[in-house]
């Protein structure tokens, strides 16, 4: 184990409908996490945060999630940056950019998105509620990453044009007995486009980890049995996903999580750059 530090997010909420939070800046605290970088696999966390090129705050959002970055490593904390609702809304220069997609508009619907910036942490249900203020994300990424590792994730990937295809091996490392399902996006980082800050408009702001496009389904897909033992092994493929015409490819990356087909808590998350 090593010593690492935790930013726990001040968050001041004001909440309306279609209104941005507005969140101040962070400060840090001294707490052990695991870190094992000989094991196989580790517990990953999946961030979904909920943006918009005109949401004011947002930005404050985006750099809370780098901070966490920094602490728990862009591989054990995956971020996906979904660009949905009325904030996302492409309007006059600047904003005239469409980051909008029709599985991020799902999920804003289905997951009760109002107020922006919002995130999901493992899609965690707490008596009915998934989403979560920006002052909880640190201490909630800090909870999941800790839970036991049930499943482990391989990703493969190639290229054929502007097509993609791969596998995802999913290792089952302790029993499952409830129905699970596989989500496959793609995601691109380093689209330079405008953003409104506190500071004013942006018109060359990094946007990074942008949801881009469902490779199996807005849902995904269930996996082909009820429940796995420990050991068990399933792969699954997907082929010929045609990426966007301005997509850079060297910057996209494939996203696979397995998860619980009832509650939609994600199990394991998984990211991979498409181009190494």
């Amino acid at each position: 184990m090593k010593i690492l530090n935790l930013i726990i997010i001040t968050t001041i909420l004001s909440v309306s409908f279609m209104s941005c939070d507005k969140v101040e800046a962070p400060y840090k605290e001294a707490i052990e996490i695991p870190d094992d970088t000989t094991a196989k696999y580790q517990k990953n966390v999946l961030l979904e945060d909920f943006t918009g090129h005109k949401c004011v705050n947002c930005p404050a959002a985006h750099e809370t999630g780098h901070d966490l970055t920094d602490i728990y490593g862009e591989e054990r904390l995956i971020i996906v940056a979904i660009h949905a609702g009325f904030y996302a809304t492409p309007a006059g220069s600047p904003f005239d950019y469409d980051f909008r997609t029709e599985a991020g508009t799902e999920y804003a619907s289905a997951f009760g998105v109002q107020g922006y910036p919002m995130g999901l942490i493992d899609r965690i249900n707490d008596g009915g509620n998934y989403l979560l203020d920006v002052n909880k994300w640190g201490t909630v990424v800090d909870e999941q990453i800790r839970e036991e590792l049930q499943i482990g994730l391989k990703i493969t990937t190639t290229t054929s044009g502007n097509k993609i295809s791969g596998d995802v091996k999913i290792e089952f490392l302790n029993d499952i007995n409830e129905a699970t399902k596989l989500q496959l996006w793609v995601l691109e980082d380093n689209i330079i486009k405008a953003q409104l800050t506190p500071e004013g408009d942006v018109e060359d702001y990094v946007h990074n980890h942008v949801l881009r496009g469902d490779i199996n389904g807005l849902w995904g897909e269930e996996l082909p049995n009820d429940s796995y033992a420990a050991e068990d092994i399933e792969t699954m493929s997907f082929s010929d996903f045609q990426i966007g015409d301005d997509w850079v490819m060297e910057e996209l990356s494939v996203v696979a999580f397995v998860y619980d087909a009832e509650s939609k808590k994600v199990i394991q998350v998984q990211k991979k750059k498409i181009v190494e």
